[in-house]
């Protein structure tokens, strides 16, 4: 029986190097990129590969992640996956990397490989925004019963969500009180 293999191909190159390597050829280029579609199941992004500042004919290139992410090492990094991976295409899109040593990223090939995704977490717990909203409540902060109910489906996709929720409600908290 033979192992799996569980890697990108001998001689992948990372994102990381085709940066590196663009810097070195072009300093005065500049990697940019774009959320093109933001979904609660998908994020899509636009990468674009600047060689100069003026570049008529930059290097584009696309890349999309599911939300969650299917993987430890994509899940609640989606966007910046996303957002690696578009700028690898891009590169090979302008030139400066070897399309003949692939287009998708190291991270997207490793990512693609497991063949079992894991079981994303459940919804984290939504009690400690449950007690920032009451305390907000009884600081006289006035929202709407759906503006709470948004705030809520926010902040139960995940625990990085939940924690900004929770941030946003306790700012909103303290500048009633000094508001008052």
């Amino acid at each position: 029986m033979m192992a799996k293999h569980t890697g990108p191909p001998p001689g992948y190159v990372e994102v990381s190097e085709r940066i590196a390597d663009f810097r070195a050829a072009h300093p005065d280029g500049s990697l940019q990129a774009e959320i093109v579609e933001l979904r609660d199941d998908l994020v899509i992004v636009k990468a674009y590969a600047y060689r100069t500042p003026d570049d008529e004919r930059p290097g584009t290139g696309l890349a999309s992640e599911p939300i969650p992410g299917k993987t430890n090492f994509t899940r609640d990094s989606e966007l910046m996956n996303a957002e690696t991976s578009a700028w690898g295409r891009a590169l090979i899109a302008v030139g400066a990397a070897d399309a003949k040593r692939g287009i998708a990223s190291a991270n997207e090939v490793r990512n693609r490989q497991q063949s079992e995704p894991e079981q994303a977490p459940g919804p984290p717990d939504l009690s400690p925004l449950e007690a920032a909203i009451i305390n907000a409540q009884d600081a006289g902060v006035e929202k709407s019963p759906e503006e709470w109910t948004k705030l809520r489906d926010y902040a139960v996709r995940s625990e990085s969500n939940l924690q900004a929720a929770i941030e946003r409600v306790s700012q909103a908290t303290t500048e009633a009180g000094e508001a008052a």
